[in-house]
């Protein structure tokens, strides 16, 4: 048995809100008294925006024994498909704007008034080390989301693991854009604070002028946890930045162009985090300093044929990594990409990923990425690119893209958009880039 909530930490603030302070006593007092509101069930797909509604959800549902689902999107049809494989999911909102599909049980978050109310040591559940407490989905960019469920004990190894890294202690204060119910967001700002005691921020804030906001809100040291895609836009929104101590990023892996621009813009170093919905956080580095990726303490690796394996405390059993990647002899490594993003045009390699940073660095390029429409590993056609760029034009873009990239992997097509349909954490379904494709499509 651990405990849901490491003792020391009930006098410390785990959550900051608008409101003011909530120590780990108060959350879970209130916790507490969600779980009464939750009716018998076996599985809850938490839908909850506000990071504290989410966490105290997160928490009420393992004080009833239940299995939080953890959905890629909030679109009906990903519902419906979590219902069929978890029978009688309950729903838990705590906005009008998330409607489930009809059919599926619900319930509107009625955050309690606990007032004073706060737990004591003995009041601090125990929670079976076997117990599944969530699973997480991966977010389907290559497919159909698969759910990876995780046991409490290999969770709370990798968060503090997680947080030794980075140096986050009680101490630090952390505000993420990213959504909770996504691996990333969840470890960074959800069970970190709950292993370390650092205090996360409610909200999640969208706009530049929010972002700023909201750290100017917590005391430092500052913690900001987002996405390459957000963080291009804090970058070039000219804001006056609070100090903020170091920038979290991952979803997707920036340039070091990128990572420049941004630190200057911030006045923050920017670091990235290699990981997978399958097992977590992984690895790390300073995109500025080179290519090459530093695992954490608590993970081994090891190659298995063409494939990485990796294994340790954190994990509940060895996991097979999806990405190629190139182990050093000091134990580091560099990211090739994964085994679906590679692509062999005319005898020459190459990777979908690299190719979208190459094509994002090209100055007036909002944002922009390459399709293989006919998906194979040995294509030999010509590769479509979608670019978000109102200034530029296509001339433009092929000429500063053969200055960059070997001839074979220029795009025979470019389609302008306003915008990508990318998720909440900036990845792009391919699913969504074929149905995009599907509307654009056009004489040659």
């Amino acid at each position: 048995m651990l405990p849901l909530l490491d003792r020391q930490w009930l006098d410390t603030t785990i959550v900051q809100t608008r409101s003011g302070p909530v120590s780990g006593a108060t959350l879970l007092a209130q916790a507490s008294a969600i779980a009464d509101q939750i009716p018998e069930t076996a599985y809850i797909i938490n839908l909850c925006d506000q990071r504290h509604h989410f966490l105290l959800v997160l928490l009420a549902g393992m004080m009833r024994r239940a299995t939080t689902l953890l959905p890629p999107n909030k679109l009906p049809q990903t519902m419906l498909e979590l219902a069929a494989d978890y029978p009688d999911p309950l729903c838990v909102l705590d906005t009008p704007q998330t409607e489930p599909p009809p059919g599926l049980r619900r319930l509107d978050l009625s955050l309690p008034r606990v007032g004073d109310g706060r737990a004591t040591a003995e009041d601090v559940p125990q929670i079976p080390g076997d117990w599944i407490p969530f699973c997480a989905f991966t977010s389907g960019s290559t497919g159909k989301p698969h759910g990876h469920c995780k046991r409490w004990p290999e969770l709370m190894v990798g968060a503090r693991c997680a947080a030794r890294r980075f140096g986050i202690d009680e101490r630090t204060s952390i505000v993420a854009t990213v959504p909770p119910q996504h691996m990333y967001g969840l470890e960074l700002s959800v069970l970190i604070p709950l292993a370390s005691g650092a205090a996360t921020h409610a909200a999640r804030p969208f706009f530049p002028e929010d972002v700023c906001s909201v750290l100017q809100d917590v005391p430092e040291p500052r913690v900001l946890v987002t996405t390459p895609l957000h963080l291009a836009t804090l970058t070039r929104a000219g804001l006056r930045w609070p100090r903020i101590d170091f920038i979290v990023s991952a979803t997707a892996p920036l340039s070091p162009e990128q990572a420049e621009r941004a630190e200057a813009a911030l006045g923050a170093p920017v670091l990235e985090i290699y990981g997978c919905t399958e097992a977590g956080s992984l690895a790390s580095r300073r995109t500025r300093q080179g290519e090459s990726w530093t695992w954490y303490e608590c993970v081994r690796a090891r190659r298995e044929g063409d494939r990485i394996q990796v294994s340790g405390d954190c994990l509940s059993q060895p996991v097979t990594l999806s990405d190629r990647l190139d182990m050093e002899a000091d134990g580091r490594f560099r990211l090739l990409g994964r085994g679906r993003d590679l692509i062999n045009i005319a005898g020459k390699r190459g990777s979908l990923a690299d190719l979208e940073l190459r094509l994002k660095d090209i100055e007036g390029v909002e944002d922009g990425a390459f399709l293989d429409p006919e998906d194979r590993p040995e294509g030999r056609g010509r590769l479509i690119a979608f670019v978000v760029a109102p200034r530029l034009s296509k001339v433009e873009i092929l000429d500063a893209l053969r200055r960059i990239v070997d001839p074979v992997f220029l795009p025979r097509v470019i389609h302008f958009v306003s915008r990508l349909p990318r998720n909440e954490t900036g990845k792009l379904p391919r699913a969504d880039l074929m149905a995009l494709l599907q509307s654009r499509k056009a004489p040659d």
